[in-house]
């Protein structure tokens, strides 16, 4: 019996260290991608996941089409989240809570057409900046020569969405002007009021003004202030995870490098499409 209890207790071992080297996770999943970047790694909430807040619709960088989420920011985290082998998981956030949200444990990236800022970055990190913005005036069709800046709409009001760059900038522009600024949650909200005529401006980023005037024919784009500093998307992922901030820089750079990025751009902006 001594030898095959020898055998026995030889391949109770080995199965150990099997079962050691597979590892596990929560979820049950285990792997490591091209970049070493595994669960436990990379700090990601959820095993296997890429879990990100975003702010949806705000076309053309999120929205849903025939039941799809799509845009650029969501194709661009996609491909990101393929390049870690991790699968991109998408929570709908509203942008005036999505900073608290990825405080609070809730995603792992906020990726939602976020400008980059000094005062933003002193909580989080931000990515490399992949796409480069101004601040932009919609008006209703018929107006473009009425409204064409913030002299213009005096005693009038404009619409922003809370807590976003175009509205800190909109409100130092509007007090001098005399220019009364309203606040909404989101940019579906904005539109909506703009056609009721319940506002006679959105104040906001040019590409999602002028997305909205060439898919709906009903608005246009009056003004681009670009005498005012230019703003930058980034992605934003939290100080303590380091790691994450460096894949998913390594997989942006891996995105240009092989014309990922660039064919993204086009899908949604056709020959307007300009990286940064």
């Amino acid at each position: 019996m001594k030898p095959l209890t020898a055998r026995l207790l030889a391949a109770l071992v080995v199965s150990a260290l099997a079962l050691a080297a597979c590892g596990s996770s929560e979820d049950g999943e285990s792997g490591t991608g091209e970049h070493g970047g595994d669960h436990a790694s990379l700090g990601t909430i959820r095993a296997g996941k890429l879990t990100v807040c975003s702010d949806v619709p705000y076309a053309p960088f999120e929205f849903e089409e025939g039941g799809q989420l799509k845009g650029i920011d969501v194709d661009l985290v996609k491909s990101i989240a393929d390049k870690l082998d991790l699968e991109a998981e998408f929570r709908d956030t509203d942008f005036d809570g999505i900073f608290a949200a990825l405080a609070a444990g809730n995603c792992d990236m906020i990726a939602s057409s976020v400008s980059i800022t000094e005062e933003r970055k002193k909580e989080n990190n931000f990515s490399q900046g992949y796409f480069e913005i101004n601040q932009s005036l919609l008006v209703r069709k018929g107006d473009e020569s009425r409204y064409t800046d913030f002299p213009s709409l005096s005693g009038r009001t404009i619409g922003v969405q809370s807590e976003t760059t175009g509205a800190e900038f909109a409100r130092v522009q509007a007090a001098t002007a005399g220019v009364e600024v309203k606040e909404f949650t989101g940019a579906d909200e904005l539109f909506t009021a703009l056609k009721a005529k319940q506002i006679d401006g959105v104040v906001q980023d040019f590409p999602i003004n002028s997305y909205n005037a060439e898919t709906t024919g009903d608005t246009v784009v009056s003004k681009v202030f670009t005498e005012a500093e230019e703003e930058e998307y980034g992605f934003v992922i939290p100080k303590k995870s380091a790691a994450l901030l460096d894949a998913v820089n390594g997989a942006l750079d891996e995105l240009r490098s092989d014309g990922t990025y660039d064919e993204v751009l086009e899908r949604y902006l056709g020959e307007k499409a300009t990286s940064s």
